[in-house]
């Protein structure tokens, strides 16, 4: 179980180009950066946010696999 301590995450509504919805970068430190586009309606900021936390949640920055293959892991598998 992992557990999510808000401190550790920077979260930031920025204009992002149409169709990224969002993404989170792991920093040096352990902690992360969250990016969510300031475009989208709130409760897509929502969705995207739950989206990029169940990313952490998961370790799926600690893994070797390749962004796209995690995308359709979380979206189809």
């Amino acid at each position: 179980m992992v557990i999510i301590l808000a401190e550790y995450i920077g979260v930031y509504l920025v204009d992002l180009p149409h169709g990224i919805k969002g993404f989170t970068r792991k920093n040096d430190d352990g902690s992360y950066t969250m990016l969510i586009n300031a475009r989208l309606s709130s409760e897509m900021q929502i969705q995207t946010y739950d989206h990029e936390i169940r990313h952490i949640e998961n370790g799926d920055y600690d893994r070797a696999k390749e962004i796209d293959r995690l995308e359709y892991d979380r979206h189809i598998g």
